[in-house]
C-alpha cells in the first residue's frame, strides 16, 4: 500500500500521509518517500503550491514511529535526528510554497513537520503538542529551532517542557497556525487558499520565500540586501511585464 497518495487538482498538489492505523507516525519508509516527493514537487512546473495533510480524521502525524528507535545507540539517535532534519529543511527551502492542512493531532516529529511548510492551517479538532520531553528527550527534528522562531522563547519552552497538547485555538492564537475551521471545511479552505496563492508568479513566489528566509536566517541587513536584489532580478522579466501591463490596463477602464 502506498505510504504517500498524491493528488493533483489543478496548480495544487496534495500529498496525503497514509498510515492511518499508526496515526500516520512518520516511518523511515514514510519520510523518505516523503522527501523523493518533495524533491520531484519542488521541480515539476506543473506544480505551485504543495499540501501536506493526513489520512482519516484522527491524525496529520502522531509523530516519529517509536518502534523504529528501539535498540538505538547513541550514534543511532545522531544519525536519525540529522537524517530527519535534512528532509525537513528539503521542505523548508522548497521554492514552491508549502502548507500543512492539520486535519487531527499534530505531535512531535508530525508538529515539526508542519513547522518545516510555510503556512499551517488546522481543524478545530486538531491538536499539537511536542510531547517529547515525557520520553526524557526533546524534539530533535527542528522543533526548538523553528518554534522558537515562530512563537517566541517563552511560549516554545512551555510547549517543550510540559509535553502538554495544545488546542487548535490556543495554537492559532499563539501564532502557530494561521487559521482554524471545522474539520468538514478544512481542506475546501485550504484549497482555496493554495488556488490563490498558485494564481501568482512561480519566480516571485520563490524569489519571495528566499528573501524571507535570508532576512530569518542572516538578520536584518542581509534580509534587505536580498530584498532589494530579488525585485531588481524579477523586474522586466517578460512575466513580470505583463503582469505590470495588466495592471495599467484593469486602471484604464
Amino acid at each position: 500500500m502506498a505510504l504517500i497518495t498524491r493528488q493533483r487538482v489543478d496548480a495544487v498538489t496534495i500529498l496525503t500521509l497514509k498510515r492511518p492505523e499508526r496515526m500516520n507516525a512518520l516511518s523511515k519508509p514514510l519520510l523518505q518517500t516523503l522527501d523523493d516527493e518533495i524533491e520531484h514537487l519542488c521541480g515539476d512546473p506543473q506544480t505551485r503550491v504543495v499540501v501536506i495533510t493526513g489520512a482519516g480524521a484522527k491524525a496529520f502525524s502522531a509523530g516519529a514511529d517509536i518502534d523504529e528507535q528501539r535498540g538505538f545507540t547513541p550514534d543511532h539517535a545522531y544519525a536519525h535526528m540529522r537524517w530527519g532534519q535534512a528532509i525537513f529543511d528539503r521542505i523548508e527551502a522548497c521554492a514552491k510554497p508549502t502548507i500543512a492542512a492539520l486535519n487531527g493531532v499534530a505531535l512531535g516529529g508530525g508538529l515539526e513537520l508542519a513547522l518545516a511548510c510555510d503556512i499551517r492551517l488546522a481543524a478545530g479538532s486538531a491538536r499539537i503538542g511536542l510531547p517529547e520531553i515525557s520520553l526524557a528527550s526533546f524534539p530533535g527534528w527542528g522543533g526548538t529551532q523553528r518554534l522558537p522562531a515562530l512563537l517566541g522563547a517563552s511560549r516554545a519552552l512551555r510547549m517543550m517542557c510540559s509535553g502538554e497538547l495544545m488546542t487548535a485555538q490556543w495554537a492559532h492564537q499563539a501564532g502557530l497556525v494561521d487559521d482554524v475551521v471545522e474539520a468538514e471545511a478544512l481542506m475546501d479552505h485550504v484549497l482555496t487558499l493554495a488556488q490563490s496563492i498558485a494564481r501568482h508568479s512561480p519566480d516571485a513566489l520563490a524569489m519571495l520565500k528566499s528573501v524571507v528566509r535570508t532576512g530569518l536566517r542572516e538578520g536584518r541587513a542581509a534580509g534587505l540586501e536580498a530584498e532589494a536584489r530579488g525585485v531588481a532580478e524579477l523586474w522586466g522579466t517578460p512575466e513580470q511585464k505583463a503582469a505590470q501591463e495588466a495592471f495599467f490596463s484593469k486602471k484604464k477602464t
